[in-house]
């Protein structure tokens, strides 16, 4: 009897090991796979100096904002310009927000997310902010930016090792805005894992 267990032993482990490298490899592709939907572009925007930077441990939250612009028509380098402009509203070092999500629903990180970037009063030290290209206010965001942000806001708490509050814009006490636009679920984006 013990010998038939080792002869069975033998004659699958091969295949045990065969499988659980399978396994490995499928999760390890499948992160890389995210990671590769998130484009680098922060040294690639204009910029006008660099944010203060912040420690990671104060971040506690997710922001959710909207161009405020009809979908598509602009793009996160025109938004770039905007935020740097020495006679526009912000005249920031750069652009506010740490990533942007485009209709195509491609996200581009914009800032390390150690910047303490100007894109909420009251949630900069503690917050990422991430824009939707769109004026949620009159459209819908697209089925691709939906699903990015899901995934980006899973990532995020995967990377903190912890949940991130999700507030839009709005919501945060000192802000007189409609941002990130009334057709912006935001309880579609607060309980993910």
């Amino acid at each position: 009897m013990k010998t038939d267990l080792a002869v069975n032993v033998r004659k699958y482990k091969k295949w045990i090991i065969i499988g659980s490298v399978a396994v490995v490899i499928i999760i390890v592709l499948r992160k890389l796979k995210f990671l590769t939907m998130i484009t680098d572009i922060i040294n690639d925007l204009p910029h006008n100096g660099e944010y203060q930077q912040r420690n990671l441990s104060s971040v506690d939250m997710i922001v959710i904002h909207h161009s405020a612009s009809p979908s598509g028509k602009f793009n996160v380098y025109d938004f770039a310009r905007w935020h740097i402009s020495p006679t526009g509203y912000l005249k920031a070092p750069r652009i506010a927000y740490h990533f942007c999500i485009e209709p195509d629903g491609k996200i581009y990180q914009t800032n390390k997310l150690t910047a303490l970037s100007w894109h909420t009063i009251n949630g900069n030290a503690s917050g990422i902010g991430i824009v939707l290209n769109g004026n949620f206010e009159n459209e819908q965001p697209s089925n691709l930016q939906v699903k990015s942000l899901k995934n980006l806001i899973r990532y995020l708490n995967k990377k903190f090792g912890k949940k991130l509050a999700v507030y839009g814009h709005k919501e945060i006490p000192g802000n007189a805005t409609a941002c990130p636009g009334r057709n912006v679920k935001l309880d579609d984006f607060r309980n993910l894992a």
